[in-house]
């Protein structure tokens, strides 16, 4: 998923290593927030209602923090109505300013002006970015610049700066479908929506807990490894295969993009993934360590007890895979 629709690709390739056959384990899938999504949970509820509720929060998402939808709430706030934000938008905002510190600031939701200027958004691409232009670009980027105010307005520093949470509204959604689900008494499910993954229980197929493969980037017949999953999230940014190349001078720019330097990413790391107890923080990490240098991002992680992550990079166009201190834990 590229920068038109969404700030971050994902490169999880789901792989359902169990057949679902049983009579009360269904799937619902379809098309949201510019991806698709897979469900598997094993209920006796009735499909059709499940889908339209499911449907119903993607809605609502949509309906918050879609910047391609211009009568969104996150449209109004980056076209400087005042108008107070949902709850949806309040969780996800906080979201972001605790990743925004933890990271080094280097998840940041003002990127968004970055991502439009460079083409992966929805407004105008800039047809050069000199030394002078990016200077002014990176003015307007940094979580700092933004507040919540008690009237539950957002307050910016300058009317320019360009809110997107595409890099952690999907890995929300996941969340909220997962709060739905377990209120309706389900414990056994895998929630998927573009790669960003929620499990609950076990596959009831099985009797046993979810186990997925994490694909090869530089071979898709191939899996790295398996991963166990139960209660938790996982998540996978990487920026090997979506990109824009300029028509007039044939630079390539990939769609992840520094907000410190306010350059696009050039390194060696080809996909990040993230697994903690929510989706959103998954999500919101994955983004944050594919652009963060290797070794800071490694430590940062071994220091958060909640966070475990996989590299995958590229050494000599051969695949290196580096872990966080406890991730063999999720393939035993």
């Amino acid at each position: 998923m590229n920068y038109s629709k969404k700030i971050r690709l994902i490169l999880f390739s789901l792989f359902f290593l169990s057949c679902f056959t049983e009579s009360n384990t269904i799937n619902i899938k379809g098309n949201a927030l510019g991806t698709t999504y897979n469900i598997l949970l094993d209920t006796s509820e009735e499909k059709l209602s499940l889908s339209k509720s499911i449907d119903s929060i993607f809605d609502v998402i949509n309906n918050s923090m879609s910047t391609y939808i211009e009568s969104s709430i996150i449209s109004e706030v980056n076209k400087n109505i005042k108008t107070p934000v949902d709850e949806h938008f309040i969780n996800v905002f906080n979201k972001s300013k605790d990743v925004w510190k933890k990271s080094d600031k280097y998840f940041d939701p003002t990127v968004g002006t970055l991502v439009n200027a460079y083409g992966f958004g929805p407004k105008i691409i800039l047809e050069n970015i000199d030394n002078k232009t990016l200077d002014s670009l990176k003015s307007l980027v940094g979580w700092e610049k933004v507040l919540l105010n008690d009237n539950n307005e957002i307050v910016k520093e300058s009317k320019d700066i360009f809110i997107d949470f595409n890099a952690i509204a999907k890995g929300y959604s996941v969340d909220l479908i997962g709060e739905f689900l377990s209120k309706k008494e389900i414990n056994n499910y895998l929630i998927e929506v573009g790669g960003e993954i929620l499990t609950k229980g076990i596959n009831k197929r099985t009797e046993s807990i979810w186990t997925l493969g994490i694909q090869d980037p530089l071979d898709q017949d191939q899996y790295i490894q398996t991963v166990k999953l139960s209660n938790i999230a996982l998540a996978t940014s990487g920026n090997y295969r979506k990109y824009r190349i300029d028509p007039k001078t044939g630079e390539r720019y990939v769609h992840t993009i520094n907000p410190i330097t306010g350059l696009t990413s050039k390194n060696n790391t080809l996909s990040v993934s993230v697994v903690s107890k929510d989706c959103i923080t998954s999500d919101a990490w994955a983004t944050a360590l594919l652009t963060l240098d290797l070794d800071r991002g490694r430590a940062i992680v071994d220091q958060i007890e909640s966070l475990d992550a996989l590299w995958i990079i590229s050494v000599n166009e051969k695949i290196e895979i580096i872990k966080s201190k406890n991730w063999d834990k999720l393939t035993n």
